[in-house]
């Protein structure tokens, strides 16, 4: 059973876990900005400093750990 109850939706900081073929570096961080195709699971994610791509859900990870609401 999974118990995974965190995921990717509009408004998420994710980061890239793989470098993009639109210039996109590994690690690169950025925010969700909407969804780009609901069959393959693709999101539109506006880049920190760069362009603005359709990238796949399995090449981004949530970013965690300076939410607004979390204790430091």
């Amino acid at each position: 059973m999974d118990t995974h109850t965190e995921t990717i939706d509009v408004g998420t900081r994710v980061m890239a876990n793989q470098a993009l073929p639109e210039g996109v570096a590994c690690g690169a961080k950025g925010l969700v900005v909407g969804q780009a195709g609901w069959i393959q699971r693709r999101w539109r994610v506006r880049f920190d400093g760069g362009p603005t791509v359709d990238a796949p859900e399995y090449a981004l990870d949530l970013c965690r750990g300076r939410g607004r609401f979390e204790r430091r």
